[in-house]
């Protein structure tokens, strides 16, 4: 567990902090607020010295709570937490491909939509380069053609260009079990997804 759990799911609850950049080695107090399991957000007048990977220093605690930022916006940072190293270091040795395929992104409730493109997919996630991606909430909808369906999917980062998502297989917009071939219907679906765009 991350170390705000006393400030969890109280949307006014908030406290003071140091927080340190690892990319640029700058150090920002700040104030964190609005804090879930997943992430919270930091704000700060000095925000804007924030990059990506970060440390935030809760009050009267030794160790740094891990984070990233994924979007900035005025003085405040929306940040997630990082997930254990073991399951960071397990994502990371999956085979990614480097592909091209055309892809519509949405929320899902349908209201703002941006067209991108993948730029790298694996079994349980890919790349995106697309303009507008700090807009969109936590969960997006991405629709590929020669997809059967469309793929709800959650950013894992994200700046102003591009994304990293985690492709969420067995969450589907209607009512259907989670194949036992995922891994395959995955390879199936990228592979015919950049051939349908080539042939466009």
């Amino acid at each position: 567990m991350h170390g705000f759990t006393h400030l969890q799911d109280q949307p006014d609850a908030e406290e003071e902090v140091l927080v340190v950049d690892f990319d640029n080695m700058a150090a920002v107090h700040g104030t964190v607020s609005n804090v879930s399991e997943w992430g919270c957000r930091v704000t700060s007048v000095d925000v804007k010295e924030l990059y990506k990977n970060i440390g935030i220093l809760p009050k009267d605690a030794a160790k740094l709570v891990r984070a990233s930022v994924t979007s900035v916006k005025g003085n405040d940072a929306a940040v997630v937490f990082a997930k254990n190293e073991k399951s960071v270091a397990n994502k990371r040795r999956e085979k990614r491909n480097t592909v091209n395929i055309p892809v519509k992104i949405t929320d899902l409730e349908g209201i703002t939509e941006i067209t991108g493109t993948i730029i790298d997919a694996g079994n349980n996630g890919c790349r995106v380069s697309a303009k507008g991606l700090a807009a969109f909430p936590e969960e997006v909808i991405l629709t590929m053609k020669k997809f059967d369906r469309p793929v709800i999917a959650e950013f894992a980062w994200r700046n102003e260009t591009s994304a990293g998502l985690r492709l969420l297989w067995n969450r589907t917009l209607e009512e259907s079990e989670k194949s036992d071939d995922d891994e395959a219907a995955a390879d199936e679906a990228f592979a015919a997804a950049e051939q349908g765009a080539g042939a466009d």
